[in-house]
């Protein structure tokens, strides 16, 4: 059975596109760069005569290098549009135009989600946004934790928790008096822990009221305070029915916000933070038990993906690194360099006004390049293996990166000797 949302490696794959087109530009700043939205049922035959009628048009733009750019992205377009008899199920988005480089660059890209946008843009640089949009986690989940002298807020969206705020109240704790006196204190006591419950519903609904996509509430607490916040309808009736589970929590504060979060996994178990620190945990937890159906390192993980031993693979998105492959068309001489996919365009950049290092001619070009994550997915895909990308916004994510190099494997089986 499918999956219903696209994967982590997916979505992956679609972020690192965009970016890598957001930082191209149109040769010498020119109006070249074509972006077409294609929904599926989108008819060929139309967008085929659209941009033929458009091809026709350039002829006219009057400075004559922008319209030869334009008529070559057309071209390449029309061509390609030839060997396309239908679209795929989410439709299809091509972006294609002369870049700073001075080539016709073509980049089909087929979205995670369908698209609802037929557009046509010819400008000087990619639109990529709506895109971009498709990869914005919509859902968010409101956090709350509280006892008689506190609470905090938060928000989680996808992988990404946001502290809002923390509230004290003026409720005093255990007294030494008895008699009128303890009474009298205790009732005083009652009316500040009302209105503290009170306050934090106002400040409850101040913050969460006008949040977009708020799929649910989730509420903590060390005591009985929590109980009665909810019994007690402190929270408006919009947020009132969004309240999803009550959870006891031994703190408060952004400490007990995060022990929140960790008991609440079946209550938040579509949340993508919850879900990367259980994939990491369960790495670590085999590690521990030295059962030896994990195994880290790039040597030991390709060895493991030769062998269709892996199950899932762990990937920290920081190791989105493209192996380039340069060569001097002026005297041959070859060599090769790591980039981080993001700082690729500007790579390309620096490397056509760099000099060989041999023969000092400015002549380098890229002969090849190689994606290291890309590679791995194709491996994967040939093996059945799934993988996990892991950002680094949970301590968990920050373990992968930094301790385990960014790469790591869970196993269907030991394996011997690794």
């Amino acid at each position: 059975m499918m999956p219903d949302h696209p994967s982590s490696y997916e979505n992956y794959k679609i972020k690192q596109n965009i970016e890598r087109l957001e930082h191209k530009k149109s040769f010498n700043g020119a109006t070249c760069l074509v972006t077409l939205y294609m929904p599926h049922g989108t008819s060929i035959p139309d967008v085929t005569q659209q941009l033929v009628d458009e091809r026709g048009t350039a002829a006219n733009i009057k400075s004559k290098q922008t319209g030869k750019a334009v008529i070559a992205a057309l071209s390449s377009i029309l061509n390609r549009l030839k060997q396309i008899k239908e679209l795929p199920k989410n439709g299809l988005v091509i972006f294609c135009g002369m870049t700073q480089s001075g080539k016709v660059e073509y980049y089909p890209i087929t979205p995670t989600e369908p698209i609802t946008r037929k557009m046509y843009i010819c400008d000087s640089r990619f639109h990529t946004e709506h895109l971009r949009e498709q990869l914005e986690e919509k859902e968010q989940f409101g956090l709350m934790v509280l006892d008689r002298e506190t609470a905090s807020y938060a928000l989680l969206r996808g992988n990404h928790l946001t502290f809002l705020r923390n509230l004290s109240s003026f409720v005093p704790g255990k007294h030494g008096k008895g008699g009128q006196s303890q009474r009298r204190i205790q009732r005083g006591t009652e009316i500040l822990a009302q209105e503290h419950l009170k306050r934090a519903g106002e400040v409850a609904n101040e913050l969460f009221l006008n949040v977009p996509d708020l799929k649910g509430i989730v509420i903590g607490g060390p005591s009985l305070a929590k109980d009665n916040f909810v019994k007690g309808n402190f929270l408006d009736y919009r947020l009132q029915s969004k309240v999803i589970g009550t959870i006891d929590t031994g703190y408060t504060g952004e400490e007990g916000i995060r022990e929140l979060m960790e008991k609440s996994t079946e209550l938040l178990k579509d949340v993508r933070y919850l879900e990367e620190k259980k994939l990491v945990q369960k790495f670590l937890q085999e590690l521990g038990k030295d059962s030896g159906l994990v195994t880290y390192g790039q040597k030991q993980v390709m060895k493991a993906m030769d062998l269709g031993a892996v199950d899932t693979l762990l990937i920290s998105e920081e190791m989105d690194v493209i192996q380039v492959k340069i060569v001097c068309s002026n005297c041959g001489h070859k060599m090769q360099e790591n980039v981080k996919a993001k700082d690729f365009v500007a790579f390309e950049d620096e490397l056509y006004k760099r000099a060989c290092p041999e023969c000092g001619v400015q002549k380098l070009t890229i002969a090849e390049t190689k994606d290291f994550v890309e590679e791995l997915g194709k491996k994967a895909q040939e093996t059945g293996t799934n993988i996990e990308i892991i950002s680094i916004d949970t301590e968990e994510g920050m373990i992968l990166f930094k301790s385990f190099g960014g790469l790591v494997a869970i196993l269907r089986y030991p394996i011997r000797d690794m």
